[in-house]
């Protein structure tokens, strides 16, 4: 007789994967399958250079990136193409949309083959009352989850409005910093990249991380950078919710 497979079986994860993202944080193994349940998860795979979601389109489910590194774009009126955003395993994605039913501002591609989870969430938030502790546990986090992904847009304006290119390279790289937790890792940006997502010259931004380097302040090969400086370049604002 063959045994039933668990929800986590079913979905190819492990439940202590699941724990280190903000949507399940604190919540038990079997508050974990509740909400997956609930929220009807469902995984789906993309190769590199797979579209995700469209510039417009509808998003009515979050996901969670299991692995590989997702790329946020948004095309100007001049048909430029600009890198808002990337996001890596751990990272969540389409809470805004889910939650507030608003169209997607970006197209959504894989940067290279990737695996994600979905939720349908508005079964949950449609509810008149929840009484299951995982699925009360799960909205919760995802509220937290909202305020994480509002304050992250706050920070990327202002990065937007900093004046120079060293000010941007310092923000971007301080972050890596903090989210690594070591003064040496590798950025999931290439140069162009980099210089679209921080809105800066490409020449000019090569140009300005020669000079940190011959002052000192980092080494770097490729995507491989190594500050060596005692504390981060700029200050870092602790997230409170992060454990």
């Amino acid at each position: 007789m063959e045994t039933e497979q668990t929800m986590e079986q079913r979905l190819g994860v492990e439940l202590e994967e699941l724990r280190r993202c903000i949507l399940f944080r604190n919540m038990t193994d079997e508050e974990i399958r509740s909400a997956l349940e609930a929220v009807s998860a469902r995984r789906a795979g993309y190769a590199r250079r797979a579209v995700i979601g469209q510039d417009g389109d509808p998003l009515e489910e979050v996901a969670l990136i299991l692995s590989g590194n997702l790329h946020l774009t948004h095309a100007d009126a001049a048909g430029n193409s600009n890198l808002m955003d990337v996001l890596g395993p751990g990272d969540t994605l389409g809470e805004l949309n889910a939650v507030g039913g608003y169209r997607l501002h970006s197209t959504i591609t894989a940067a290279s083959a990737a695996e994600l989870l979905f939720f349908r969430v508005d079964r949950l938030l449609r509810a008149n009352r929840l009484t299951d502790p995982g699925q009360i546990r799960f909205v919760q986090n995802l509220t937290l989850a909202v305020a994480q992904k509002a304050q992250r847009l706050t920070k990327k304006l202002e990065d937007s409005i900093r004046r120079t290119t060293r000010e941007r390279l310092q923000d971007y790289l301080s972050a890596q910093y903090h989210k690594a937790g070591s003064r040496t890792f590798v950025i999931p940006l290439n140069r162009q990249d980099l210089a679209d997502f921080l809105f800066v010259d490409r020449s000019a931004m090569s140009n300005e991380l020669c000079k940190m380097r011959d002052e000192g302040l980092l080494k770097f090969e490729k995507s491989r950078f190594e500050l060596l400086v005692q504390m981060p370049i700029t200050d870092h604002e602790p997230d409170p919710n992060e454990e």
